[in-house]
This record gives C-alpha cells, structure tokens and sequence, in this order.
C-alpha cells in the first residue's frame, strides 16, 4: 500500500511525525506532498508535487492542520481521502483561546470550515471518541466516518531514562510540566499550587517549559514579585529536551483546564511522560478514561483547585510504592496502544478497507 500525507503540516509535530513514522514501520509506504509556504503559493507547491505522484499512490491523507485543504486535496485527487481533523479550529479557538466572540464572523468561519472539511472526506481521524461525539453533535457529520486514533508519541525520543538532574544534590522533589500557558491547560491551578508549597517551605520545585509571550510573561512578572524560588520557567525546547526535561522529574502534570476543550482530548504530555515512565497528575475528565484508570495508572484531581494539587504533590513524594506503581501501569498503556508502530497499525487497517 503506499500512501500519499499531503498538507502544510508540521513534519515535526508529534500528531504528523508518529502517524507516517507508524505506517512505514508497517510497511506502508508514505509519499509526503508538503509545503510549509503560505498564500496562494501553498497551493501551487503542493499542484506541483502532487503531479509527479497522483498516479503513484492508493489513498491521500491530509495531515493535522489540514483543514483549509481539504477542498483542494478534493479537487486534485479521485483517490480516496482520509482527513486527520485532530482538533476542531472552532473548539480551539473560539471555546478555548476565545480569540473571537462565539456570535463572530471569524467564529462561524471555523465551525463552517470544521463541518465542510470533515464533508469532504471520505473518513475522518479523531483523536478521543468524545471528540467524535462533539463532532457528530455539533456539525451532524455521520458517525461512521469517523476513527479513533489516539495521540502518540516517539519512543525513539521520549523513553525512560534515568537522568537525575545534578542541579538539585538535596534531593528536592522535582515537579515538571511543560506547554503552552493557553485556558485549557489550566496554568493558573499549577501557578496557585507551586505558591501553597511554597509558603509551606516544602522542598519542592517546579520546573515550568513554555514560550515566553504575553500570557507567560505576567507569571514571570508574579515570580519575580514575590520571590518564589520553587518555580523554574525555561523557554520552550525541542522534543529531545523535552524528553530529558521529563526525566529528570519526579512527577509530571497533565491539565487543570475546566472548559469544553480540556474535558474531549488527552494531551500530549501526559502521553509523553506515560512514554518516559513518569507518575501524572491531573484533573479528572471523562475523557482520561478511554486510556487510563484513575488513581491506578494516572492520578486525578476533583477541582480545579491549587490546594488539591498541591495536597496531591505532597502525597505523590510522601509515597514512593504508590508513585512508581502509577508510573509503571502509565507506562504500560503507552507501550500497548501509543507507540508509532501500534497506531501506524490502526491506521493502516483504516486505509486498508479504502485503498481495495
């Protein structure tokens, strides 16, 4: 079988990377049509790369994110199309980022460009079923076009290792959490929670990697104003520094997000740190549930609450047996359903039924 990923994706993002990793570590083989130019050129990169193969490949896929795509993937290819919707631009950027009011223009641009684009695919790639669900409900797409595929992660890159960091020779307990400082991820919740301990004189630290913008910058400001020493802000990183980061680390923190958002997906660190055999906490969802068994293979908090948090922190360092239990059952799930190669698998069953 041979596969055309089309788009202006990311090579690099973990969504893109893991699923052409995955199908040619099943023997698919992966013809990429991509451009990261923008405008009207996107278009005539891609026309022209798709030329020398339209004949050469049984199924395209337009990767994450594709959306605005899809119309022209439809209009240059009669193969089938599979589109890897991944997200909806609407959930993100109206419901979560509020970037603009729900009664907008730019807001119905997004829910229309979520509905046509998920139309004009011949099967559609989610990462949760309760993203399907909100799909389904909300733009009346069929259910059966749509398949899970869940989020992954490298293990040629994220995996355990045993990498103390030699900055902190007391034996500090190391907190890590990393992303960026967006509603759904619930900084604050972590922000509050590095406070409490603080005043508590809990030999604690926080290690904090994000990018330096205007949401970072007013919890760098609020650092240097009380003096919080427990808290660690480093600017964003490439994966394998990420993966070295997480190491280091005692324990890693998922979301502590209460919109709609934070209650369909399962974000990528908390696979990433599952891959590194790291204990989680996070909030509780719904959603953790399709993976993961609260307080046996991630732990959850009920509120977001700093003082829950922090009282979780304190328990996971108090109790060493329990933290290593969750990592290792944490551990397992990513390597029995996560890896590249076992969602390259399911993937490939998916393209299998198109492509004859």
């Amino acid at each position: 079988m041979t596969i055309c990923y089309f788009g202006n994706y990311q090579k690099e993002y973990p969504r893109n990377s893991v699923l052409i990793q995955g199908l040619k570590q099943n023997d698919v083989a992966v013809l990429e049509c991509q451009t990261r130019q923008t405008g009207f050129k996107k278009f005539i990169s891609l026309w022209w790369q798709h030329q020398k193969i339209k004949n050469k490949y049984d199924v395209l896929i337009v990767g994450f994110a594709g959306h605005a795509l899809m119309w022209f993937a439809k209009l240059i290819t009669r193969k089938p199309i599979v589109f890897d919707a991944f997200v909806s631009l609407y959930l993100t950027n109206v419901e979560d980022r509020k970037t603009c009011s729900s009664k907008s223009l730019k807001a119905k641009y997004y829910a229309w460009l979520d509905k046509i684009s998920c139309q004009l695919a011949d099967e559609i790639l989610l990462d949760t079923n309760a993203q399907i669900e909100y799909f389904v409900d909300k733009y009346g797409i069929k259910k059966k076009k749509f398949h899970r595929i869940f989020v992954g992660c490298d293990n040629k890159i994220f995996y355990p290792e045993n990498s103390r960091n030699k900055k902190y020779p007391n034996g500090e307990f190391i907190v890590h959490w990393h992303g960026y400082i967006v509603p759904f991820h619930g900084f604050a919740v972590i922000f509050e929670a590095a406070n409490i301990l603080w005043r508590k004189k809990e030999p604690i630290i926080f290690r904090i990697i994000t990018r330096f913008n205007v949401a970072s910058a007013k919890y760098l400001a609020a650092v240097e104003d009380s003096r919080l020493k427990n808290i660690i802000f480093r600017q964003e990183a490439s994966y394998r520094e990420l993966a070295e980061a997480i190491n280091q680390a005692d324990c890693c923190l998922g979301i502590f997000g209460s919109n709609k958002k934070a209650k369909l997906v399962i974000a990528n660190k908390i696979v990433e740190a599952a891959a590194c055999a790291k204990p989680i906490i996070t909030i509780a969802r719904d959603v953790l549930e399709e993976l993961f068994v609260f307080n046996k293979s991630i732990v959850v908090v009920s509120t977001d609450s700093g003082e829950d948090l922090a009282k979780k922190i304190l328990q996971f360092r108090d109790d060493i047996r329990w933290r290593q239990e969750i990592a290792d059952n944490a551990y397992q799930i990513y390597t029995k359903n996560l890896t590249p190669k076992i969602l390259g698998k399911r993937l490939k069953d998916i393209l299998g039924i198109l492509a004859f």
